[in-house]
């Protein structure tokens, strides 16, 4: 099985077009618009690669003025909320991806969206700032490899302890909601938390408070996880939930060893830096970060 862009991801990529009255011709034309745009921002660290630039204009809809914008903080927001990104090659991460399952689905779910999973392994191993990286880490090599469309999440409550919810503030769900919102446009087509007990409603009433209507109202809670039998054939649901397809171990792994073949490019990553004397317009993290204030001052964890 292979993460990298497969026939899936290109037919989804033409359906994407379909939805958005584009074709090859007009979305190159529309890369090339953006890369222009690109090579005057000196305050940016590099020139993005077309793929890169294709899914963020997917993500925006074909709107150029919308993936500047998405692009410019795709690397910006690194510095202004950098303790939710951190290389996969690290002892932190791979420790942790021991402890958890935070993987991809190569196979898209329905035929158009691309299917996370999230789940603890054993009870007290949650860290929402790990997962945020780890999220972090498979988003960036979607970008070069992959198509982005609208993505499913599916948080798996199994092994979630009281303990484990009750560490989780607000600043947490915000750092989520500041990157997701800021940088990939909430793509999200529906977040199902499976397997969720009493205390679920906790989290949900965090989530309630923060983010839009219309983004809660994707969040569905399900006591069993029968909704995923919806999502995937047999063939190609996981045997963690009674299909035949590959385990969240298998997915992980693959994972694991999407991040061994992209290590120059994660320790590229940790290099790039935004500079911002060189920036058109200065920039305002009070604009980013709303009223959540700068996380850079908070200690969490």
């Amino acid at each position: 099985m292979n993460l990298k862009l497969s026939q899936q991801g290109e037919e989804v990529r033409k359906e994407a077009y379909k939805i958005f009255d584009k074709n090859e011709k007009s979305a190159t034309e529309d890369v090339e618009m953006v890369k222009d745009w690109l090579r005057t921002q000196h305050h940016l660290p590099e020139m993005m690669n077309d793929n890169m630039i294709l899914n963020f204009l997917m993500m925006n809809k074909f709107s150029i003025e919308r993936t500047k914008q998405k692009i410019d903080m795709y690397y910006t927001i690194k510095d202004v909320i950098p303790d939710v990104y951190c290389n996969p090659k690290s002892p932190q991460m791979k420790d942790f991806m021991k402890d958890v399952y935070v993987c991809l689905h190569p196979v898209p779910a329905k035929g158009l969206y691309r299917v996370y999973w999230y789940k603890v392994k054993e009870p007290n191993r949650l860290s929402v700032r790990k997962m945020i990286m780890m999220a972090n880490n498979i988003a960036e090599i979607r970008l070069n490899e992959d198509c982005f469309y609208r993505d499913i999440m599916i948080v798996d409550m199994d092994n979630i302890t009281l303990n484990d919810i009750l560490k989780i503030t607000p600043t947490d769900i915000s750092r989520i909601i500041s990157v997701y919102e800021k940088v990939f446009s909430f793509c999200l087509e529906a977040c199902y938390i499976v397997n969720a007990p009493s205390f679920t409603s906790k989290v949900i009433a965090i989530c309630k408070s923060l983010l839009k209507p219309k983004i809660f109202n994707r969040i569905q809670v399900q006591q069993d996880t029968e909704v995923l039998k919806k999502l995937f054939s047999d063939e190609d649901l996981p045997r963690d939930y009674g299909g035949r397809g590959p385990t969240l171990q298998e997915l992980n792994d693959l994972i694991m060893q999407k991040f061994e073949e992209n290590g120059d490019r994660f320790d590229q990553l940790d290099k790039l830096r935004v500079d911002e004397s060189l920036r058109p317009e200065k920039l305002n993290n009070d604009e980013i970060l709303g009223f959540h204030g700068n996380f850079k001052k908070l200690d969490v964890d």
